[in-house]
Formats: C-alpha cells, structure tokens, sequence
C-alpha cells in the first residue's frame, strides 16, 4: 500500500503541477491576447480619431496661385524648403507635414496645376501618423501661408512672374460693359465686389425668413451697374448668383484678377433686436467682443457655438499673422470712405440710420488679400425697421449709391496722391 502511494504520487502530483501550470499559462496566454486586443483597437480608435487631411485644391491665375489644405480638425504642422535636385530630376519644393493627421481616400493623391508658378501638389500618408503635402515649383518669388477655422484649413499663397498672357481666374464672373465705353484713362481701376454668403450659406435671416444671401447680391448688382456706367473701371463679382463660395476664394480671385480693390458687401444681425446702423471694417486684430462674435458668424464658426467657443475661435485667429502688408493704410482710408458715404446717402431719406463707425476685426473674407479691402455691414437685418428697409428697393438704391460715391471718392484720392 506504501509502496503503491510512492509509486503513484509522483504522476498525481505531476499531473496537477502540469494542470495548474497549463491553466495559469492558459491564463497568461488569455491575458496576453486580451492586451494585443485592447491595444489594436486603441490603436485603430487613435488612428480613426486622428485629423483627416479632406481635401486640397487651388486657385490659379497669372503670377498667383492659392493653394487650399481643408482638415477635419487643427492638426499642428511645419513647413520646409526643399531646393532643386537636378541630379535626380526633381524641382524645387514647398514641403507641408502634418501630424498628427491621416489622408482621407477623397483627398487627390496628385493635383495637377501647370500654371507656370506650380507643376502639381502631391498628398499622401508619409508615415502612420504624417501627412506629407508637396508642392512641386516651377518658378515662384515669394510665399505665405495662412490659417482658417471652421473648418481647419491652411491656404499656401505663391506669387511669381510668368512671362504669359494673363487668364481670368475660376469663378470670376465680370460685369456687362455700357453700351458706349467710357475712353480709356491712365488710371483704370479694377474692383471686385463681393456679396456676402450665398447657396447654402444664407447668411443672417431676418423678419419672414428674408436671407442676407439674398438682399447683398441685389445690393452688389446695383452697386456694380453704378460704377460700370460713371467710372472708367472694371467690375468682376465672387458670384452673381445664389452660389456658395468658400471664403478662402473669394479673396483668391480677388487677387489672381489682380484686382486693386475689394469690397466685401454683407447685412449686419444681432441677438439684441434693438442695434441698427452701419459698419464699415478692415482687417486687423481686436478684442472687441462683439466684433469677435460677429466675425465668428461671418466667418461660418456657427451660432450653434457657445459663446465662449465662439470667441475662442476668433481669439485663436487674432494669434495669426494675418495682417497685411502695405495695404492697411489704403484699407483704412477706403472704409472711412465708404462709411461715411453710405451713411450721408441713407440719412438722405432716413435721417435716423444710425453710423457706428469704422472698425477693425477677423474677417477671414479679406485674408491674403494683395489690395485695399473692407467687409460693409450695410444694416442689421436683424433689427425690425431696418429688415423691412432692406428689402425695399429704395434703401437699396441709396446703399448702392452711397457704396458708389465712397469708391469713387477713395479712387479719385488716389488718382490724386499717384499725381504728386
């Protein structure tokens, strides 16, 4: 009996060590699995919350070109400059890493330009984690770059000379000439005016769902007429219809038309039913509140945004180096124009407009802009008297007459100041 437990332990006791080691191995094995689990698909769910490279395309005309990068979400980024290799046939490059980020299968993997200043833009996934944009070059002088909010967007200006006849940009759309052309003066000026949002942006809505949309368009037109018939210029619009276009081409075509000014025509609204009045920008910092939230607005940041997140949003653009160069004194001085001219014209038959001056603020509208520029706020539309006024043709026959004697009058200065 002895004997058989000396023989037999041994085997029973290997068996439950063998057991008990396969079921705490089998535990480990299980434990181990779990982990690679937890640990794919948080790094799928960390891939999959990753900003995603959307889109990109460009704006081009001669000696300009904008290039637009639209994000899902801010993701940090650096630029580089990469030189010529003519060892292995490869071009000068604008090199743009974004990371963290993926691309997104809709973001084209190869943009053709060919416009003399870039050959094509090149996107694609340059590690698990980076997104690489490269911007092959012809021939460029200079560039900037800009960012935009909602939605995140970098903008890539290149400028240059291109020994080639000049070709309208995308979208532009010029106005009707008069019947009997003006004579030709050594000063022709070209304008372009911009009515505010358009297409599925309408903009601020006022009394019985009337759009912004749709009364600056009709404002613009008027306006457009005016200068075509009395002044020796040329008129191109960023839409003569209902149409969405970014706000990022809008001052793209501004300047690949080489345009000398920019007016940006919109209608003003408010929480407060009681503001009315006229408001003429340019653009610079501030921090003004309420030209913040109303830039936020301008800008689409959304008023479904708290307000706190509304001025973070313009807070975070005011740390931008948006300002532009050598042209802000000239912006300044077509606002003051404008406003003063649209106010005098309105009070002319309703002496109770209210003038709330010229300001300064973050329009994203009149980034990147090579020329004078201002964004008008013609009216609250908002406000019970004045959005009724706004969709009477005679109030905006006199804002289209008081926008057309402050053009004239700043055009007329600088004709003057160029004469000295």
């Amino acid at each position: 009996m002895t004997g058989k437990l000396r023989v037999t332990l041994p085997p029973l006791f290997s068996l439950l060590a063998f057991r008990s080691l396969f079921i705490i191995h089998r535990s480990s094995f299980i434990a181990l699995v779990s982990v690679a689990l937890l640990t794919a698909a948080s790094a799928g769910t960390a891939k999959a919350d990753l900003p995603v490279v959307e889109s990109v395309h460009h704006v081009s005309a001669a000696e300009y070109t904008r290039v637009v990068v639209t994000l899902s979400a801010e993701s940090p980024y650096r630029l580089l400059t990469v030189p010529a290799d003519h060892i292995h046939n490869l071009p000068a490059r604008l090199v743009v890493d974004f990371s963290p980020a993926r691309r997104s299968p809709q973001a084209p993997q190869s943009l053709p330009i060919q416009d003399g200043l870039l050959r094509r833009v090149r996107t694609g996934q340059f590690s698990e984690t980076t997104v690489r944009i490269v911007l092959e070059i012809e021939q460029i002088d200079d560039y900037n770059t800009f960012i935009l909010q909602s939605p995140y967007r970098l903008l890539i200006d290149v400028k240059g000379k291109v020994p080639r006849a000049a070709t309208p940009p995308s979208g532009a759309v010029k106005a009707e000439s008069p019947r009997e052309p003006l004579p030709e003066t050594p000063t022709r000026y070209r304008v372009m005016l911009d009515p505010g949002h358009g297409g599925k942006d309408p903009g601020a809505l006022g009394e019985g769902g009337v759009a912004e949309k749709d009364v600056v368009l009709v404002i613009s037109k008027r306006l457009g007429r005016k200068l075509v018939e009395r002044l020796p210029v040329d008129i191109l619009f960023t839409r003569t219809e209902d149409v969405f276009v970014p706000l990022e081409e809008r001052i793209a075509r501004a300047n690949a038309a080489k345009a000398d000014l920019f007016v940006s025509i919109h209608a003003n609204a408010s929480p407060n039913p009681e503001l009315q009045g006229v408001e003429t920008y340019y653009l610079n910092n501030t921090d003004d509140r309420a030209t913040i939230r109303l830039a936020a607005l301008e800008n689409g940041v959304g008023a479904e945004k708290s307000s706190r997140d509304v001025e973070g949003a313009g807070l975070s653009y005011l740390l931008s180096d948006l300002i532009q160069t050598g042209k802000e004194e000239e912006s300044i001085a077509l606002a003051h124009y404008l406003q003063e001219a649209v106010v005098t014209r309105a009070r002319e038959r309703y002496p109770a407009v209210h003038n709330l001056g010229v300001k300064k603020g973050p329009f994203y509208v009149l980034v990147g802009a090579h020329m004078p520029c201002v964004l008008v706020e013609t009216a609250f539309i908002s406000h019970p008297m004045e959005g009724k006024r706004l969709i009477s043709v005679e109030y905006q026959e006199a804002l289209a007459e008081g926008l057309f004697l402050g053009i004239a009058r700043f055009l007329r200065a600088e004709v003057m100041t160029k004469s000295l």
